[in-house]
Order: C-alpha cells, then structure tokens, then sequence
C-alpha cells in the first residue's frame, strides 16, 4: 500500500485538528459480506470537502445498502445534541444525498421544487406559493446563483437542476451532503460554479463527501481523498500534497483486471463518420465500422455532453448510408440513444415488464399497422429472460430495462452516455452489452469509467483537460493499456 496511511481517525499522526467533529464512522468498507477488504474508520468533521475515488465506482448507492443492512457502526453528533447511533438503521435528517441521476420534478416549479419537496420542518399546512417565490428569490441572491425562478424545469441544464438541489440541501438543514458522480459531464464553466457553491455552504457549516472516478476541481479542493481499488482503501491523499496525475495513479494503479476485455466483433465496412473537428479542429473525421465498439474516455474535463449532441442534435449525417435529417430520422435509420444519466426518464413504474419493454417499440414488428404477436412474445420473452439476475440494485435493473428496450429496435448503432458499471454490477451489465454487440449493433460508449472503455473499446479516444485528445486501437499494439496509461500520466515522476 502506497501514498499516507493515517492512523484509525483519519488524522495525519502529529497533527492537530481543531474543527467540530461532525460523523464518526467505524468499520467503513465497500467489499461484499465475509470479505476479507481492509475496513477503516473515519472521523469526518464539520465544513469539510471529503473525496472517496475510485475506478471501481463506488456509490450512494452503496453506501445506502451497506447503511440499511446495519453493516456502518458510527456516530452522528452535533454540539448541544443527543449523538446518533448508524448502527441502528434509523432515518437520518441531517444527511442529504444528491445521486448522478437526481433531478428536479418537470411538472413543478423552480420554487416548488425547493420549497414543496424536501425535508425540512417547514409546516407545509401553511405553504404559500407567493411567499415562497419571495423566499426563492432571496436564496438564489443569498447563494450567488443567476438562476431565474421563473424558468420551466424543463429548459434547466443538468448542472443548474443539481446547483438547485444543492440549495434544497441548504433550506433542507442538512449538516452533511453526499454526491454521487454528478458532475464528471459539467463544463469547467459550470463545475467552477458547482465549487464556489459548495464553498459558500461549507463556510454555513455543512460537509460534503463526494464519490468520483477521475480527478477533478472537486478533489484538487478536497481537505481529504480516500482512494480505492477494488472496494479496498488503498491510499488517503491530503489537499496539501495532492496533484491530478498522483490521484489518477493511485486510481488506476496496475489493476489486472483492466487487461480483461471483451471479444471483437468489428467488421469491415464502415457505418458512422463521427466528425468532431467543431470541439477538435485537429482531429480527423472517426470512421465506426458495423459492430466496432467505440469508446471515448473522459479525464479530468468534458466534452462528453456536446459529443453526445453530435448524435441526437447535429444534423444532417449519414447513418449506414441513410440521410438522418433529424432526431426521429436517425432513429428510424438505426441509432438507439441512451443517456444514463437521466435513466429515471424512461422509468415507467406503471407499466409491467413486457409493456414498459415494448411500448416503444410496437412499429418495428408489427405488420401494416397490425402488431404480429407471436413475434411480439418471442422478442418479450428474451428479454424477460436476460432481465434475471441477482442484483438487488433498482438502478441495475433500469439499465438492463433500457438497453434491452432499445436492442428490441434492432438499432445498427447504439450511444450510450454516462456508461458508470459498478463492480458488484458488471456480471449483469456487461453480458448485455456484449450480446448487443455481438447481435449486429456498433456501440458508442461515452464515460468517465476507464475500466469500462479499456474492457469494452476496440478503439479509444481519450479526451483529458477538455481540450486534449488521443486516439488509440486496441488491434494496434500489444500494449494498449500502457500506451494509455502513459498518455493519461506521461509526466508523472
């Protein structure tokens, strides 16, 4: 084990920390039960920026199960408070989490949104939607945000929608806010803006712990980063001797099972000519041949959103020689889109698995107008099947829902954005994909996750401090992933 490894506490031996103890956690780990990972216990204090940072994505989600099923012992204490016991599984008010796929409810107000729906002690008997425009108007002024509290939800940016959860957290009372990978796709404009919100509420007393795949402004600010492999605690970096590439080091470190890799399926012809000379004047037009899986890797910047709007919004493009005119067109023509991070919206909890699974795709095996249903079943029936797996992670079975809604469109080219495959998740996500592949479709996957692209890619583009870039291919050398290694930390001494 490398990098400082502090003793029980958290605290660097010889120090002296003077800030209100706000969360005692005993007993912290992320392996599955009757591991043998290492566990450590954390002291976390008040107004503190704290970075837990992985490859292997660990989550809210995570954490929440490992809460549920009383396996965290610690506790929550606050001056003048009774002290809280995590072990005994009850609600915790003062903790607020914000997950990559949290966003503000469409159908309601800006106002709404903060004020309506949260948990505070607020009486809701007595809400006022005049009063409480007022009162949203003061908290954007009282929190530097130039957001206007009259813009419909819809026409809000992912970055906005959680700068606005941020400030729920605020008038929530929450002492401690958890964030899930919600910002690796934001432009630097943005993720400045993130940061000097979350500066102005710690200096109001409350801590952040963040959950991350790649460095970023958030964890150059963070008093401490916990960085893990494998759900292993493997090394603590402290904000005075942090840098990037020592982080993304201690992240990826030499992780054998980042050699593993699916097999290709890449054939000839080409199907897509990705022109992206608009973020990259100095790269050459991508040529995705039928069933190659192109992956593109971001670190430490992103460009991951406008890449993504190059599919669904820039037009016209050929897709396997088709004209697409626009989003429905391409659609039409074979491209099946699937944004992750706002895999809520195509939840339809409604619905039973065979309609939320093909309602949308009725049209393309039905005969004029007439839905062959034996076809219908056959389709229903398969994907049923691949929907059995032992996770008991909801999000998990969202995704299988999705993708495998979209494979039901035999779609030429699937994109999919935001791609994040937690370890305990990957021996249910992966074989999806792999048979998506495997059955005719070229992949496009667009992540910050770089086990996910080095498995899945038989060619990477890696993008870092949003405007570099390098491309690589798999078949080109037989030592990919060091070429990309020494990219990514070519001046790492």
């Amino acid at each position: 084990m490398s990098g400082n490894i502090c003793n029980s506490n958290g605290k660097k031996k010889g120090t002296t920390n003077m800030k209100e103890h706000l969360l005692q956690i005993d007993n912290l780990y992320f392996g599955k039960p009757n591991s043998n990972a290492p566990s450590l216990n954390i002291s976390i204090y008040q107004k503190e920026l704290i970075s837990i940072c992985s490859s292997s994505s660990p989550s809210i989600h995570m954490l929440t199960e490992l809460y549920k099923n009383h396996r965290i012992n610690g506790q929550l204490q606050f001056q003048g408070q009774k002290t809280i016991s995590l072990s005994k599984g009850i609600p915790l008010s003062y903790i607020y989490s914000i997950s990559r796929y949290a966003h503000l409810v469409p159908a309601l107000s800006i106002t709404d949104n903060i004020f309506s729906l949260r948990k505070c002690n607020f009486p809701h008997i007595l809400y006022n939607s005049k009063h409480a425009r007022i009162a949203a108007s003061d908290l954007m002024e009282e929190l530097h945000l130039s957001i206007n509290i009259h813009t419909p939800v819809s026409e809000l940016t992912d970055a906005e929608q959680h700068l606005l959860l941020l400030s729920k957290a605020f008038v929530s009372s929450a002492k401690l806010v958890i964030l899930d990978n919600i910002v690796e796709y934001y432009t630097y404009a943005e993720l400045r803006q993130f940061l000097d919100l979350i500066k102005l509420l710690q200096a109001k007393g409350i801590t952040f712990l963040i959950f991350a795949n790649s460095p970023s402004l958030l964890t150059q600010f963070s008093d401490r980063i916990f960085v893990t492999q494998n759900y292993e605690i493997t090394n603590i970096l402290y904000h005075a001797e942090y840098n990037d590439k020592k982080l993304a080091s201690m992240m990826l470190g030499d992780n054998p099972q980042l050699t593993t890799e699916k097999k290709s399926c890449q054939k000839e012809e080409v199907l897509f000519s990705l022109d992206l000379s608009t973020l990259f004047p100095d790269l050459t037009p991508i040529q995705l041949h039928h069933q190659e899986c192109l992956c593109i890797f971001n670190y430490n910047g992103s460009s991951i959103g406008e890449i993504y709007n190059s599919f669904t919004s820039r037009f016209p493009y050929e897709l396997d020689g088709k004209q697409c005119t626009d989003y429905q067109s391409a659609i039409k023509n074979g491209l099946a889109p699937v944004a992750l991070s706002h895999i809520r919206d195509y939840s339809f909890p409604e619905l039973s698995m065979q309609d939320s699974l093909t309602v949308p795709v009725l049209n393309k095996i039905s005969t004029a107008g007439i839905v062959n249903k034996k076809l219908l079943h056959y389709c229903v029936s398969i994907c049923e099947e691949k929907m059995k797996c032992d996770t008991t992670n909801e999000t998990t079975e969202l995704i299988k829902t999705v993708l495998l809604r979209w494979w039901l469109t035999n779609p030429k080219l699937m994109l999919i954005s935001d791609l994040n495959v937690a370890a305990p998740d990957r021996q249910d996500i992966y074989p999806v994909l792999n048979e998506i592949n495997e059955s005719g479709t070229a992949l496009v996957i667009l992540s910050s996750n770089l086990h996910d692209c080095m498995y899945f890619a038989d060619s990477l583009l890696v993008i870092k401090n949003s405007t570099e870039f390098c491309f690589f291919h798999k078949s080109d050398s037989v030592s990919f992933m060091q070429d990309v290694k020494s990219y990514l930390y070519e001046d790492l001494k």
